[in-house]
């Protein structure tokens, strides 16, 4: 029956009291502000790993410049294309106006306004066809 308890509010049996070392939290500062030391004074760059990894890191700083590069050249290629459609548009607009400006000068109507002055007149009379016959 003792295998039985309530372990809701049963407080958890502690292990026996060991004395812990007091140099341990030092030695993980230590170690960490050795590591930022060493970060900052650069000397972890002359260490064996660093100079194994140096291909690789000069091909991750390629591949970073690359992708640098290409994403510019796709903002400046947007922005080209969007200047060209403006462009576009107006020359559009202005295609339109000058075609429905040539269709309003070139009625008959406009053209006999415009004569008036020079002295030539409309004629009255429709054209007529003229034949000509040949001799064989």
């Amino acid at each position: 029956m003792n295998e039985i308890r309530n372990t809701i509010n049963a407080e958890p049996e502690k292990p026996a009291a060991s004395p812990k070392p007091a140099k341990q939290p030092k030695a993980k500062k230590s170690q960490v502000g050795g590591k930022v030391k060493s970060i900052l004074e650069g000397s972890f760059l002359v260490r064996d790993k660093v100079i194994r990894l140096l291909p690789f890191l000069i091909f991750l700083t390629g591949i970073g410049l690359l992708y640098i590069f290409n994403s510019n050249y796709a903002n400046r290629t947007i922005i080209s294309i969007s200047k060209t459609k403006k462009q576009i548009e107006e020359q559009r607009f202005e295609y339109i106006n000058t075609k429905s400006k040539l269709m309003q000068t070139t009625r008959q109507t406009e053209i006999a306004k415009r004569l008036q002055n020079s002295g030539l007149k409309e004629s009255k009379t429709p054209p007529r066809k003229i034949l000509i016959e040949q001799a064989n």
